[in-house]
């Protein structure tokens, strides 16, 4: 795949989980090492779905969203540094511990 059919890729995906799902975690994955972000992913399987990605792609991807859904404007500030989101229809306090 190239550059330009990844960040398509990206793009479709982030804009379907935005979509599919009623909440959404932003978390700040500094000092999470990968053995640590499989371990959060294999339990949350199921229940919620891990997302990471370039703040650049991020905001340009939201930024293409806010005509249809305004509400996501709000995300943009908190889109800086090392962050992830965590995408669910479940109860929030149970998928956060």
């Amino acid at each position: 795949m190239s550059k330009r059919e990844n960040k398509a890729a990206y793009f479709q995906k982030l804009t379907e989980y935005l979509n599919e799902y009623q909440s959404i975690f932003i978390v700040n994955v500094d000092n999470v090492s990968s053995n640590q972000m499989h371990q959060i992913r294999v339990s949350l399987r199921g229940e919620a779905v891990v997302l990471m990605g370039k703040n650049t792609m991020v905001r340009r991807c939201l930024k293409g969203l806010i005509a249809e859904r305004p509400e996501l404007e709000k995300l943009l500030n908190f889109v800086r540094g090392n962050i992830g989101f965590v995408f669910t229809n479940g109860d929030l306090k149970e998928i956060r511990s």
